[in-house]
């Protein structure tokens, strides 16, 4: 892998060269992911590999490939697009193992993109526009468990080398290159017809704060400044270290993000009136995170302790 991510690099600066040195070449496609986990929703952290046939077909055809963090970009020259469009008559595809370079993007992701036997695909050969017109490669608003296909099958062929079994990708991205009128080589081509996106959805989790020491004797409760999201108090705790510890919760499970804009104040009633204690609690961190029954389903927690 460092092997390739070395000749990725030398390719990738290549391409940016050529590409200011040579006006004639112009976008084929490229690919977005977009996540909701993020702020600008750009999916970080992804790697898009292209299978051996495809850097294969990138070489012969004379394509240019530039990747980004949240997706690619191929450009074709205009002077080689007879040799691309003699591939077209076979319908040919460039096909991308994605892998996500967070170790955590399973945990936020909807769907959870781990399974046995199967993977999540996309394709051009299924688009859907979204509300504002943007080209979708899977039928919803949102990527699904409707995208995951059997490892072995028909398009999946020659995707797979032995390592992707050990370290499997996240998901496959195939796109497919016709001359047909609205294919990727037909010149009247509009623009935004070239651009494809792939959105994820958020996982969700219940927030549960820990409040220790002597705080844990007190009468307490979280405000949501905002007025959105209660939390409830669920009991006191023994943890490790024979510490006693008060439970308050979430009723209700918060989408994950990359950085919550959450405004919870630790507050104490009083006869006297109620008085803040924490102005600001600190949010929840996606590496202390859980799984635990709520009202008899396994739910994601994640665990915020308060000293």
């Amino acid at each position: 892998m460092a092997l390739f991510l070395n000749r990725g690099l030398l390719h990738e600066s290549l391409t940016e060269n050529k590409l200011k040195l040579m006006g004639a070449y112009q976008s084929l496609f490229s690919i977005t992911v977009e996540h909701t986990y993020f702020a600008d929703l750009a999916c970080k952290s992804l790697e898009f590999v292209p299978t051996d046939a495809s850097m294969s077909l990138l070489n012969n055809a004379g394509l240019l490939l530039k990747s980004s963090e949240s997706g690619v970009a191929v450009f074709y020259d205009d002077d080689k697009m007879d040799i691309l469009r003699l591939h077209a008559e076979d319908n040919v595809a460039l096909t991308f193992k994605v892998f996500p370079k967070d170790p955590y993007f399973s945990l936020y992701t909807i769907p959870a993109i781990q399974k046995d036997d199967a993977v999540l695909f996309f394709s051009n050969q299924q688009v859907t526009r979204d509300a504002v017109g943007k080209q979708m490669l899977h039928k919803d608003n949102y990527a699904s468990d409707q995208a995951f296909v059997e490892m072995n099958a028909e398009q999946l062929d020659d995707v797979f080398e032995r390592k992707d079994y050990l370290v499997k990708p996240g998901f496959i991205v195939q796109v497919l290159i016709t001359d047909e009128k609205t294919g990727l080589c037909s010149e009247n081509l509009d623009a935004a017809a070239r651009n494809y996106y792939i959105r994820f959805s958020t996982n969700q989790t219940f927030w549960k704060y820990y409040i220790l020491g002597d705080l844990s004797k007190r009468q307490l409760y979280i405000a949501d400044l905002e007025n959105e999201i209660q939390f409830e108090n669920i009991g006191n705790t023994t943890l490790p270290g024979a510490r006693e510890a008060i439970m308050l919760q979430s009723s209700v499970a918060i989408h994950m993000q990359e950085q919550h804009q959450h405004r919870f104040q630790l507050r104490e009633s009083g006869n006297m009136g109620d008085k803040v204690l924490i102005k600001r609690m600190p949010n929840a961190n996606i590496s202390h995170m859980n799984g635990e029954m709520v009202a008899g389903r396994m739910q994601n927690i994640s665990e915020i302790y308060i000293n």
